[in-house]
């Protein structure tokens, strides 16, 4: 009876082991920081070259937005690679993180466009520079709060 005591104790030890482990890693769930602030100032930058009204800057400028953004997001945009120490499996993650990311930018831009509108006719000066301090607040904000969600739904998905 003793040895099944601590045959049992020494099980419920490894199982927390590797609970507390899993739990680090699911911790790593995430985009690294520059990412939401690069996009927020991004988005800042493009409101402060729309309302300069100068549209060929505009469009290079959100071109240039793009071509950057569509390259990092390949490292980044699976939530694996939070830093350089370490990527969680891919198992672990969940495969709509690129899909929830870009929803969230999509809703984001949505935002922004009715902002500047709305602004617009209220006669603001600058009125998509203010709309893009907005969303950019939103973005470095709700991003870190969006892989919160995804690490919360990790934990609560069963090992196997």
């Amino acid at each position: 009876m003793m040895e099944t005591d601590n045959n049992e104790g020494e099980a419920r030890l490894a199982l927390d082991a590797i609970d507390f482990r899993r739990r680090q890693v699911i911790a790593e769930i995430d985009m690294p920081w520059w990412y939401w602030w690069g996009v927020g100032l991004g988005w800042v930058a493009l409101g402060v070259i729309t309302d300069l009204k100068v549209v060929w800057a505009s469009a290079a400028a959100t071109l240039a937005f793009g071509a950057i953004h569509s390259a990092i997001a390949q490292r980044v945009l699976s939530g694996r690679h939070r830093s350089t120490g370490v990527s969680v499996r891919a198992e672990l993650v969940s495969r709509s993180v690129p899909l929830l990311v870009f929803t969230y930018l999509i809703v984001m831009a949505g935002v922004t466009v009715g902002v500047a509108v709305g602004l617009h006719a209220d006669g603001a000066g600058h009125p998509v520079t203010i709309a893009s301090c907005f969303v950019a607040v939103a973005v470095i904000c709700g991003g870190p709060n969006l892989m919160a969600a995804v690490r919360r739904r990790a934990e609560r998905v069963p090992v196997t």
